[in-house]
């Protein structure tokens, strides 16, 4: 049973900076595999090679970069994995889109290959913790998020 609950979220000066440092990072990451996926593209066009296929255009080939990306870029892991592999998600479902009307699978309005996100003209890019119980919890009336690992590799 799936249930929604709508919670007022109230945050001191503090918590809205962590918050905004964890979406700037994430939009920082979808910005990041959309890079790589017009280098994909690029090399598709020219090659054809079937292996770039299962990285570009499949549900979880961008997704399975994120551990890679993070092994190289540290400050990806202040933030919880969910709202990163999320960050992907969003940026293969929006790829998706665009193949799908280019084959002719979607009708609708058009859309075209994605472009990278400004976080200071669109705002805030959405945390998405869509696993139940993974990085957030709920203690009564208080939302408690998992922001990552500190530097001691400690989770914060």
């Amino acid at each position: 049973m799936t249930l929604a609950r709508k919670i007022r979220l109230v945050l001191t000066d503090d918590q809205r900076a962590i918050l905004d440092g964890q979406s700037k990072i994430c939009n920082w990451q979808y910005n990041h595999l959309l890079e790589i996926a017009n280098d994909l593209r690029k090399q598709y066009i020219a090659t054809k090679d079937p292996n770039i296929v299962t990285t570009l255009y499949t549900k979880y080939g961008l997704r399975n970069l994120v551990t890679e990306i993070k092994q190289t870029n540290k400050f990806l892991l202040a933030v919880h994995s969910s709202p990163l592999k999320n960050a992907a998600l969003r940026l293969t479902d929006a790829i998706q889109d665009y193949q799908d009307v280019k084959h002719g699978r979607r009708k609708g309005r058009q859309t075209g290959w994605p472009h990278f996100r400004s976080w200071h003209k669109k705002g805030f890019f959405s945390l998405l913790y869509d696993e139940p119980s993974k990085g957030w919890r709920i203690d009564g009336n208080v939302l408690a998020l998992s922001l990552g690992e500190n530097e001691e590799n400690k989770r914060i």
